[in-house]
């Protein structure tokens, strides 16, 4: 399942390549896309499975990480744009701004070091 590891770090290079270029929508799609496939690979890797769910904050819930768990909370707003994102990027007629796209990277810039500090990859 390292696969969906490597997945997620290619869709983080892809969300920063999209917000270089101006492309908001796609760079929070491709947050979205970050975000569940590292927490699955992190319920697999704790439990050997993981939900058929695009919840992020489903996927923070099971996972049961106090650190994450925290994170979340304290970003709740942020991770439900990135969540709404998934729907809204590609089926509505939505505009993000740079402002809620460089928000949105800096955060999962930040879960990428929680994750590598509490040693969970």
């Amino acid at each position: 399942m390292k696969f969906l590891l490597n997945n997620a770090k290619k869709f983080l290079k892809k969300a920063k390549e999209s917000y270089e270029k101006g492309e908001y929508n796609f760079t929070m799609f491709f947050l979205e896309q970050f975000f569940q496939l590292t927490l699955k690979y992190l319920l697999y890797k704790r439990y050997g499975e993981f939900p058929k769910t695009h919840s992020l904050k489903l996927l923070f819930e099971i996972l049961k990480e106090e650190k994450l768990l925290e994170f979340y909370t304290k970003n709740a707003d942020l991770f439900r744009e990135i969540e709404l994102s998934y729907i809204a990027a590609r089926y509505f007629d939505v505009e993000y701004s740079e402002n809620i796209g460089r928000k949105c990277l800096n955060l999962a810039e930040s879960f990428l070091k929680l994750v590598k500090k509490n040693d969970l990859l």
